[in-house]
């Protein structure tokens, strides 16, 4: 697990300011890992989907309106009941999001990341093929 902290912390550290929304770093790494105990996911596997959402870039927006660390939807934040633009709110509806993807796939991961990434009602588009793999490749390199 330090490995997988270090390299998150070396990650976050690309961000210029020391607080977010009056968040430290510290209190965004402790919700990771609080949201990793919580909803029963390894922190790598966290980690890795954050970096594939966001690159650990707390203000982006994707074309589609996805927003924040975990890249939640507007819709599925407000459902959650979470703030998305919040950096601890939006890792903890995401990391509570990939929970339900994991329940609905029976703890398939693949099929729980292309749930998380395509939504949980669709198919897999071959965009989602990559996006799985580079989580993996992703979770691989941090877990050594």
């Amino acid at each position: 697990m330090a490995k997988i902290l270090i390299a998150f912390i070396i990650s976050i550290s690309i961000f210029t300011v020391k607080t977010v929304y009056g968040y430290s770093y510290n209190k965004i790494i402790n919700a990771v890992i609080e949201s990793s105990r919580e909803f029963n996911i390894p922190t790598a596997i966290i980690l890795s989907v954050m970096r594939e959402e966001s690159d650990f870039n707390i203000n982006a927006v994707s074309p589609k309106g996805a927003v924040g660390l975990m890249q939640l939807m507007p819709a599925t934040a407000e459902s959650i009941g979470v703030n998305p633009y919040d950096p601890v709110q939006n890792i903890i509806g995401g990391v509570y999001y990939l929970r339900y993807c994991l329940n609905l796939k029976n703890g398939n991961v693949a099929l729980a990341l292309a749930c998380y990434n395509a939504g949980p009602n669709g198919g897999v588009p071959n965009s989602t093929f990559q996006y799985i793999k580079n989580i993996a490749n992703f979770y691989k390199e941090i877990s050594r």
